[in-house]
């Protein structure tokens, strides 16, 4: 009865966790910034906020995909975690738009040094996959005054905000017209080295390639257009994870279960293999010219590997299915 008290416990904080935090990068979300703040600002009745945004960052995710625009949001948090103190409060409001609470009274020389502080950091970044050479933002800030609370403090920083993006977009005609020029011209001239440089696996990692649904997916239907012409053979594996009902696993095993297998899995094939997690509890896998024989014995190896490796766990089942692509256009 204790056991399971404190595994429900500690199921609700997960929870709690997952309600009030930002799925991307793990800080405060938009409710629990305002809820916070405005703890902090009825407790100690002064502080400052900042706002701040990223610039151009719609081109980002026109030019390299939203998966890149997500790296450059958690780049972003990363370097703004590391400049702000325990007690401030650090949250994502928006997709590129931020908050930082300091629950200290500041003077304005102390702001505008922090808002410089913050572009210059910012603009220091150095993303090689895609290659992106600093990002540049937007950041103002506002002091608390009495009877503030979150939403007042925000609207006067985020006007201040909004003032300071209109002073950078006034810029001459010629200008703005040349700017557009040259960085189409640097888009255009981008080399085969910097191209090869882009698309190339920076780090190749031992055993098979990991990737998101959606790439997993794209894969899935090159190959299947592939097999049209190759005569070769591929196979997926299905393996889903349950305990001896049937049922999912329990959520404080569950994590625990996922990342064995996913190990297990990345380490049980070839390089030029690919799998992706389907769900809470599956992972698809994709091996190449291989037959059904051949992938049966593949499952069978990661299903062995796997329940070594969780020998602690008694509750558990690890199921798989295996069928063959066919080619594209085949009924």
């Amino acid at each position: 009865m204790k056991r399971d008290l404190e595994a429900l416990k500690e199921e609700n904080e997960i929870l709690s966790k997952l309600a009030s935090h930002d799925w991307l990068t793990g800080i405060y979300n938009r409710g629990a910034t305002e809820t916070k703040i405005n703890q902090l600002l009825a407790e100690k009745k002064t502080g400052v906020l900042f706002v701040l945004d990223v610039d151009q960052f719609k081109q980002i995710n026109d030019r390299y995909g939203h998966i890149t625009g997500d790296s450059v949001i958690q780049e972003v948090v990363r370097i703004l975690s590391l400049m702000t103190f325990k007690n401030d409060i650090l949250g994502r409001v928006g997709g590129d738009e931020f908050v930082i609470y300091m629950p200290l009274a500041q003077d304005q020389s102390f702001v505008d040094e922090r808002c410089r502080q913050i572009r210059t950091r910012l603009l220091g970044i150095q993303m090689t996959s895609p290659l992106i050479n600093g990002i540049s933002v937007t950041v103002c800030g506002s002091f608390y005054q009495p009877g503030d609370d979150y939403k007042n403090l925000f609207d006067r920083a985020d006007q201040l905000l909004l003032a300071e993006k209109r002073k950078k977009n006034k810029k001459p005609a010629l200008t703005a017209a040349e700017e557009r020029r040259s960085t189409a011209k640097k888009g255009i001239d981008i080399d085969m080295a910097l191209i090869r440089s882009e698309l190339s696996e920076q780090e190749l990692t031992s055993g098979a390639y990991c990737q998101d649904y959606e790439t997993f997916k794209s894969i899935y239907r090159f190959v299947e257009r592939r097999l049209r012409r190759s005569g070769e053979s591929a196979y997926i594996i299905l393996f889903t994870l349950t305990d001896k009902n049937g049922d999912f696993p329990k959520l404080q095993t569950r994590e625990l279960q996922m990342d064995t297998l996913k190990s297990v899995t990345q380490h049980s094939l070839r390089l030029g293999d690919v799998f992706t997690q389907y769900s809470s509890c599956q992972y698809l896998v994709m091996v190449s010219d291989v037959d059904n024989q051949n992938a049966e014995l593949i499952a069978n190896r990661i299903s062995e590997t796997f329940y070594a490796e969780t020998a602690e766990i008694q509750d558990k089942l690890l199921l798989h299915h295996c069928y063959p692509l066919k080619p594209a256009g085949t009924i």
